[in-house]
């Protein structure tokens, strides 16, 4: 496994116990895939040669190729060089790196949510999320989000605003 600068560690707040293998994984299924991770792991099985996903990320114009990782109840996507996104099935609850001075943490769904960044909140009111076709979205003050589904029902791009509203994160599966 790859090691990551203690700093980064400690700013995500978890050891990278998992890799998911393949290309995409589904949330509305989140805890059967996390399951299925850990089997994997505790499988005597020989591992599959295939290379770990790869998710492209962007926040605020600042991109990153990320590689997810299963911890706690997150999925993390993160690389070693410090930049880490952790979504925990529909909503982006921190983002590290990305040349933030001091990790984004994130709480609330639906409702209020509020962001906090070096001591700083802003909050913002969110609507329900709405599946139409195989788009999931969802309405806040700072702007739409938006879960991207293929027809497996497998995630293949996350868009959330962040703050006010000026900066978005966006993941997005490699083909």
């Amino acid at each position: 496994m790859t090691r990551f600068p203690r700093s980064f560690v400690i700013s995500v707040g978890a050891f990278f116990g998992a890799t998911i293998s393949g290309c995409t994984f589904s949330a509305p299924q989140f805890e059967s895939a996390i399951v299925l991770a850990q089997g994997i792991i505790a499988s005597d099985y020989p591992k599959s040669s295939d290379e770990p996903a790869t998710w492209f990320a962007s926040v605020d114009g600042t991109g990153a190729v990320l590689n997810p990782y299963v911890s706690n109840d997150l999925i993390v996507f993160a690389n070693a060089d410090g930049d880490a996104i952790a979504f925990d099935g529909w909503t982006i609850r921190s983002v590290v790196g990305f040349g933030l001075n001091e990790p984004l943490s994130i709480s609330g769904k639906d409702g209020v949510r509020t962001f906090t960044l070096a001591g700083q909140t802003t909050q913002t009111q969110c609507d329900e999320w709405r599946l139409a076709e195989l788009i999931w979205s969802q309405t806040c003050s700072n702007g739409p989000g938006e879960i991207m589904l293929d027809n497996e029902g497998n995630i293949q791009k996350i868009t959330m605003p962040i703050g006010d509203g000026s900066a978005i994160v966006t993941l997005r599966v490699a083909k």
